[in-house]
Order: structure tokens, then sequence, then C-alpha cells
């Protein structure tokens, strides 16, 4: 099967995997040979989220997991990122992003840093929201918040 690009990229926390994370790293198997995956640093994520993230050490051994099983035959490569951009702004061979409705400003900047940089846009792919059967978005904090409020019932 050939696929419409050689490298994508996506980048996110993944503090508490759901069905969102499993449609974007699912997308970026079925358009990309290969795969960068970029998560938050473990002090890069405690500047913008409001709770204590799970260290960096379990996010990426769950992500690995996950990919384990959705793509067990792609090259996937993992980098931590300590800003917004991560290395979507400094490697030249990146062919497409997979974002978010939500990060797909964020992928924009990319594109303009990139092009700041003398670098090709990159392809935006952008996946749609995933909401729960109350037709709210599905988040690792909104999930976070959830189980709280059960916690203390």
């Amino acid at each position: 099967m050939r696929l419409k690009f050689r490298t994508v990229v996506l980048g996110g926390t993944f503090d508490t995997l759901h069905s969102g994370h499993v449609k974007l790293l699912a997308t970026a198997t079925l358009i990309g040979e290969r795969i960068l995956i970029g998560l938050t640093s473990d002090s890069f994520a405690s500047t913008y989220k409001q709770y204590k993230v799970r260290p960096l050490s379990v996010r990426l051994g769950n992500v690995k997991n996950l990919m384990s099983l959705i793509a067990p035959d792609r090259e996937v490569v993992y980098t931590e990122i300590d800003n917004p951009y991560g290395p979507a702004v400094e490697l030249p061979s990146l062919d497409a992003i997979v974002a978010s409705i939500e990060t797909a400003p964020r992928a924009l900047e990319i594109n303009e840093e990139r092009a700041r940089r003398g670098l090709r846009p990159m392809e935006i792919v952008v996946i749609s929201t995933v909401r729960d059967g109350f037709g709210h978005v599905l988040s690792s904090t909104y999930i976070r918040r959830a189980l709280e409020k059960l916690e203390a019932k």
C-alpha cells in the first residue's frame, strides 16, 4: 500500500489516553510511512496544564503500547518536546502534521515558523473532535474532572 506522506508529525501531552488520541494516532498511521510523535516534557506540561500530569515515562509507555496495537509495522519515532512547536519547525523532512480542530491554529503557526526558517510548509490534516455520549468533547482534562466528580460522591 502506498501511503500519501513519507513523514508525518504530531504532538501532545497524551496524559489520559482516550478515543480522541486513538483517532489522532490512527490518522497518522493511515497517511504516513514514518510517524514522529512529540510528547510534552513534564516541565513544559506543567506550564499550561491545571493539574499534575503523569510522568513522561508513563505517558510515553502508554503511547508506545497503543502504537504497537494500531501500527505494529510502522516506523515510529518518539521525541520529548519542551516548547509549543517541538521539532516541527526544525526538520525539513516533515511532509504533514496531524492536528485536532483545537490544535489546528498551532499547526498553522508551525507552518508560518517553518516559512520564516526557509522550510517548506507541511500539509495540515485536521481530524474532527471525538465526543462522549452526552456531546462533551473528550479530552484528558474532561475525563480527569469527570472521575474526580465520581470519586467525590
